[in-house]
């Protein structure tokens, strides 16, 4: 979907998505002590608001201005403050070792897209940050039901992992997750303390 047809779809009447964080992400976060956060394609900032309530000092971004509306009415709504940017993901400079958590909920850049994002998401994680990619998982094409239906934008974790570890991240899970009606994938990698990896 393009920039216009998220605007479109985050224009509705009701919200798109759930107000309640992705019960896996929830699982590979909650216990994380918090730092600053990058939330990448944030849609309507569920997982925005949520992290900035856990203590997370959030940047959100996101190309559809419906989306970030609703976010910033989320984050009024929930007493929390979350820094929400109006940018392309693919195009945004993004600082150098600067987050502890990057996460990209339910975004899927095609493999093109991925070689220029991917070590941009390494790049800006702080030594000993963490990146979580959670989406849907390729076996969800024959497996579950909804998202993406070309396999290109699909989750394939032991692809991915490779992808991340030659740049030079430590990848601490790549599991394909069955769940009721649908397959997810969870990917979480760490950039080495100072002085390896990603630089």
């Amino acid at each position: 979907m393009n920039r216009r047809q998220w605007n479109e779809r985050y224009a509705a009447k009701e919200p798109t998505f759930l107000g309640e964080p992705n019960r896996l992400i929830a699982e590979e976060v909650g216990a994380m002590e918090p730092g600053r956060a990058l939330d990448l394609a944030t849609g309507e900032g569920r997982h925005a608001v949520w992290l900035a309530s856990l203590g997370w000092q959030v940047v959100a971004v996101d190309f559809a201005e419906s989306g970030l509306r609703r976010a910033k009415a989320r984050a009024d709504a929930e007493r929390v403050h979350v820094n929400l940017v109006l940018a392309d993901v693919h195009t945004l400079p993004l600082p150098p070792a600067h987050f502890d958590l990057v996460l990209a909920a339910f975004f899927h850049p095609s493999p093109a897209e991925r070689t220029t994002l991917y070590p941009a998401m390494a790049r800006t994680l702080a030594p000993g940050g963490t990146l979580l990619l959670v989406s849907y998982d390729i076996a969800n094409l024959t497996e579950g039901t909804g998202g993406p239906q070309n396999p290109e934008w699909l989750l394939d974790p032991p692809v991915l992992a490779a992808e991340l570890e030659a740049l030079g991240l430590e990848v601490e899970r790549a599991e394909t997750i069955r769940q009721p009606e649908v397959v997810n994938a969870v990917i979480r990698a760490t950039r080495p303390p100072q002085g390896g990896g990603a630089g």
